[in-house]
């Protein structure tokens, strides 16, 4: 008896086994379709959690660029500010050469009676040609030499130049010229070249050297002198 018991429970675990073998693959999908839901589901939190987080940081990814670019801009506006406030560059002094500049100017005259272009002057009257000059340069005039043309139709009168050097401390040399001036070595005579007497036709330019320097401050930089001619 007791074998045919045992037999019997053998059999029956036989069967059991038999069961639990055929019963065990259909549980496993189950079992694991139950896991990966579980595991899924923390995931979905997961992924509701990541862009809240995202959001955050683009946020702060935005004021951070935004605080950045603030700080460039300020960066950029004190480099700005720093540039208009900084102390201006002195300019270069500019040092001129000295250099003499003699300007001159010439008015005629009968008596007190100054001449313009529009005035008629009857042939044979006596004009005075007065000439001004002055130093407006930086520097002194040295050797300082004028070559007066007589005007045209004009008959120079002898020993007529009249100097006024005022305070310039200069002395003039007085020649003439009967070739306007490219040589200096003619000797006026009364008549001369066909003129009344006391007068000379060939006498187209007068010559004045100077000695000594023609300063450029008042009012030691200015003179004038003078002549006759007659109109013909």
């Amino acid at each position: 008896m007791k074998t045919e018991v045992r037999s019997d429970r053998l059999k029956v675990r036989a069967i059991l086994l038999t069961l639990a073998l055929a019963i065990l693959p259909a549980l496993l999908p189950s079992a694991t379709d139950s896991t990966a839901l579980a595991a899924q589901q923390p995931q979905r939190n997961s992924n509701r959690a990541t862009p809240r987080r995202a959001r955050k940081v683009t946020s702060r990814g935005s004021q951070s660029t935004n605080q950045q670019a603030g700080t460039t801009a300020a960066q950029n506006a004190n480099g700005a500010s720093s540039n208009s406030n900084a102390q201006p560059q002195p300019t270069p002094y500019r040092v001129e050469a000295p250099k003499s500049d003699v300007k001159m100017a010439k008015v005629l005259s009968i008596g007190d009676k100054v001449l313009t272009d529009d005035m008629f002057v009857q042939p044979g009257t006596e004009i005075t040609y007065t000439t001004s000059f002055i130093n407006e340069g930086n520097a002194p005039s040295r050797s300082l030499s004028i070559i007066d043309p007589v005007q045209d139709m004009t008959d120079f009168k002898l020993d007529s130049v009249k100097n006024n050097t005022g305070t310039t401390g200069l002395r003039v040399t007085v020649s003439y010229s009967k070739d306007g001036g490219e040589n200096c070595n003619y000797t006026p005579v009364s008549g001369g070249g066909g003129a009344p007497a006391g007068f000379d036709r060939l006498v187209n330019a007068v010559c004045l050297s100077f000695s000594g320097d023609l300063g450029y401050t008042p009012p030691n930089n200015a003179g004038s002198f003078s002549y006759v001619g007659r109109r013909r």
